[in-house]
């Protein structure tokens, strides 16, 4: 069935019965949603925007029942508030970083590897890489103490924003249904793939404000949830 824009902007998502061959998942649905309500927030500032017929509709063909308040903590909190901020900010941050690699060891730059932040607050590297250049990648990830105390704080939003989508039963469909925590963050949320797949040329609307693409955000994060992390707080 079809959801116009009042649906969304008033931060909710009703159906009436069961869809058991749904073409999408949920976490994607929801992820459209908050694209859809964010749009539409400022949409009249955006004529671009506003005449994307692509924004005036969503498919939804799985169940959700979101009440208002909640969905509007989840949105601004995972997929258009303070999460996909720090990002930004780390954006530029890794640019600077991954240029200054490409001059010194071009080879080391195209390498597989990615990043995270452990428990302790520090950046680590993952991947399938030698020890020796692990270490020098965390060596010099770490001594860029801005992109370090920007990283250090997403597990504290992403958890949080994950309890307000379990809500009071702590179940959910979504984000918040997926075992994360300060712990395992490190093997789940890899920042390379995050900040690679959201860079954009564009700086030209909000939603690419900083050389980054809000919406890609979402679905990226969305994907590494689903591929790496465990599905223990579902409905």
């Amino acid at each position: 069935m079809k959801i116009g824009n009042p649906a969304i902007s008033q931060a909710q998502l009703n159906t009436t019965k069961q869809v058991t061959d749904s073409r999408k998942p949920i976490s994607d649905e929801i992820n459209i949603a908050a694209k859809q309500q964010h749009a539409q927030s400022n949409m009249n500032d955006e004529p671009a925007l506003a005449n994307n017929p692509n924004l005036h509709y969503i498919e939804v063909t799985s169940v959700s029942v979101y009440e208002p308040e909640r969905f509007a903590k989840v949105s601004q909190t995972l997929y258009f508030g303070e999460l996909p901020s720090l990002f930004r900010d780390m954006q530029s941050h890794y640019q600077d970083f991954m240029s200054d690699l490409k001059k010194s060891d071009p080879q080391l730059a195209e390498l597989d590897w990615g990043f995270s932040v452990d428990e302790g607050g520090q950046l680590v590297v993952n991947g399938p890489i030698s020890d020796e250049n692990k270490a020098y990648l965390e060596e010099k990830l770490n001594e860029n103490t801005d992109l370090v105390q920007l990283a250090k704080q997403v597990p504290d939003v992403l958890m949080k924003g994950m309890a307000y989508d379990r809500g009071a039963d702590g179940k959910a469909n979504a984000w918040g249904k997926y075992d994360v925590n300060t712990e395992n963050l490190k093997d789940v949320l890899n920042f390379r793939e995050v900040l690679e797949s959201t860079y954009t040329e564009r700086d030209d609307i909000s939603y690419f404000k900083g050389n980054f693409n809000t919406f890609e955000f979402a679905e990226n994060v969305a994907s590494q949830l689903k591929r790496n992390a465990e599905v223990k707080f579902s409905y």
